[in-house]
């Protein structure tokens, strides 16, 4: 992956209801179907309104099996999302964020295809 001009930082794109638990504390693993390595500080994209809303450190990215995950709901809050989310997989991934703050000006974020985009 190329390294990110320390102007900018790299912004992970979630959908608004998962965000909104992210920044009220109630959210503190984002459940994924891929690893991370990054362990450093993001912005974190509001996907329907395609701004920054807040920020926070990914520290881990954790192998769990989904049936796993289930049994930590109050870490991720997402147990009536999880099994069409994992669509027959058997293993996903919680990146677990720490240090989570509002963006109090909510900026736009780039433009990407991807879960990832720049500020």
């Amino acid at each position: 992956m190329k390294s990110i001009p320390r102007s900018e930082i790299r912004c992970l794109k979630i959908d608004e209801k998962w965000v909104n638990l992210i920044l009220n504390g109630s959210k503190t693993w984002e459940i994924r179907r891929t690893n991370t390595t990054i362990r450093e500080k993001i912005a974190l994209g509001n996907k329907e309104i395609k701004r920054v809303v807040g920020y926070a450190k990914i520290v881990d990215s954790i192998e769990r099996s989904v049936d796993d995950l289930k049994k930590h709901n109050d870490k991720h809050q997402a147990n009536d999302f999880i099994d069409a989310y994992a669509n027959g997989r058997e293993i996903l991934f919680a990146w677990v964020l720490e240090d989570v703050a509002l963006e109090p000006n909510p900026k736009p974020y780039s433009y990407s295809t991807g879960s990832w985009c720049k500020t």
